[in-house]
């Protein structure tokens, strides 16, 4: 069952309410897991990044993220309430796009202060997500129109 109190959108929910969890903590203790994790490294590998940018990077990523999440949480609480064409998720289907643009910024940003491929790679991801999420807003804001017509036809 994908919809209702007992279904598969229940239960990411929870999944998606932890990770919630997890984040505000990561956060909250990101300056001495990065410290840590700076001495650990440190005696093994070059770090190239400045701790600094590197703590301002990760903080920005992790309220951008946890937006993500918070909005994930807004769509599957529609869902699970049986109400996927709500007009709500079509805006948080847009807020998600602002949310993956803003993040592929900020990677865009540490491509040129430090550089890999991966944070080409994210930068990109990001940027294309974003665009998805605009689309898939388009489309429940229209599926939304339709909805809420069937309902009156009825």
């Amino acid at each position: 069952q994908v919809m209702g109190k007992a279904s598969l959108s229940c239960c990411v929910r929870i999944l998606t309410d932890a990770i919630i969890a997890a984040n505000i903590g990561a956060l909250i203790f990101l300056p001495p897991i990065l410290k840590y994790t700076y001495s650990l490294l440190s005696t093994s590998y070059l770090i190239l990044e400045n701790y600094t940018f590197l703590l301002v990077f990760l903080y920005i990523c992790g309220v951008l993220t946890l937006g993500i999440l918070v909005l994930g949480h807004f769509i599957l609480r529609n869902i699970e309430k049986e109400q996927p064409f709500s007009g709500k998720n079509a805006m948080y289907f847009k807020l998600l796009g602002i949310n993956f643009l803003l993040l592929s910024a900020i990677f865009f940003v540490k491509i040129f202060m430090y550089n890999t491929i991966l944070t080409i790679f994210c930068a990109l991801f990001f940027m294309i997500t974003a665009l998805l999420s605009w689309i898939l807003s388009g489309v429940f804001k229209q599926a939304s129109q339709v909805w809420e017509e069937h309902q009156l036809v009825i």
